[in-house]
């Protein structure tokens, strides 16, 4: 497929979202409602939630790339939420998942998914997720230690906080669950890099939490697709006021800021 400015701004216009989420859970909708607007920083460290994913950006990586990966990897989970009506289907989702950010204009690795293997029973989510992304960055990336200090932020919150809510409303479903990590970094030559990790979770009883739920190996099944990105600024570029505008009911509803405890001294 050649992904150009017509083609991009196309797909923005045309796609079909879901309905945005109203006030069932006034509680939660409050507690989103009273935080402040999100701030993308422009050069510290910052991990965001975002819907079923969590978004990673490593110092001095731009403000723009940032709001990029917010804006696409969000449209993407809403274009296939809307595509794919079973929520169950997780491989008829991540289709769709990939197939949205391939026409918003990242260049992807080939997706393929495999078994992660447990080397005990009782690991946990999160312990899973470190090991795939260091394969797929080496272990001296600069955004490990972030993605690592926001697992340690998120065990620190309330499980009832409302992002830790919100992420596994949207990442989870009865036995099954599926979610993101997306991780962006200036690399060599001052060139940004794009991490995309997705996961897929199934379990023998109704999951309570995601990234903190443990594992009994002869129960649980995760399988994950681990792959570099790269977004095509230029088809991009001019659709992006069109890609936020499509957003903008849902930002408030889908998008957190995770708090992040002091990150390692180097």
């Amino acid at each position: 497929m050649i992904i150009t400015d017509d083609t991009t701004r196309r797909f923005i216009s045309r796609s079909r979202l879901p309905k945005v989420p109203r006030s069932a859970d006034r509680g939660l909708r409050g507690a989103i409602e009273d935080l402040p607007p999100l701030e993308l920083k422009a050069k510290d460290a910052q991990a965001l939630v975002v819907g079923s994913g969590l978004v990673v950006a490593a110092e001095k990586v731009p403000v723009q790339v940032r709001e990029d990966v917010v804006n696409c990897t969000l449209f993407a989970q809403l274009v296939a939420t809307a595509e794919v009506g079973d929520p169950t289907k997780v491989n008829e989702w991540y289709g769709a998942y990939f197939r949205a950010l391939t026409n918003l204009g990242w260049a992807q690795s080939d997706q393929q998914f495999q078994k992660y293997r447990f080397d005990t029973s009782g690991a946990v989510a999160h312990q899973a997720v470190l090991p795939v992304v260091t394969a797929l960055l080496g272990p001296q990336a600069a955004a490990l230690a972030v993605l690592k200090a926001a697992f340690d932020g998120l065990k620190e919150m309330s499980e009832n906080a409302p992002w830790i809510t919100l992420f596994e409303r949207y990442s989870r479903v009865e036995q099954s669950a599926h979610f993101q990590v997306a991780t962006a970094e200036v690399g060599e030559g001052g060139l940004v890099q794009v991490a995309l990790v997705a996961f897929d979770l199934q379990a023998h009883s109704e999951l309570i939490q995601v990234l903190f739920f443990k594992f009994n190996k002869a129960k649980t099944l995760l399988n994950y697709s681990a792959g570099r990105a790269t977004i095509y600024e230029a088809a991009l570029a001019s659709q992006r006021e069109a890609l936020a505008q499509r957003l903008a009911a849902y930002r408030k509803a889908y998008v957190g800021q995770v708090r992040l405890p002091p990150l390692p001294a180097p």
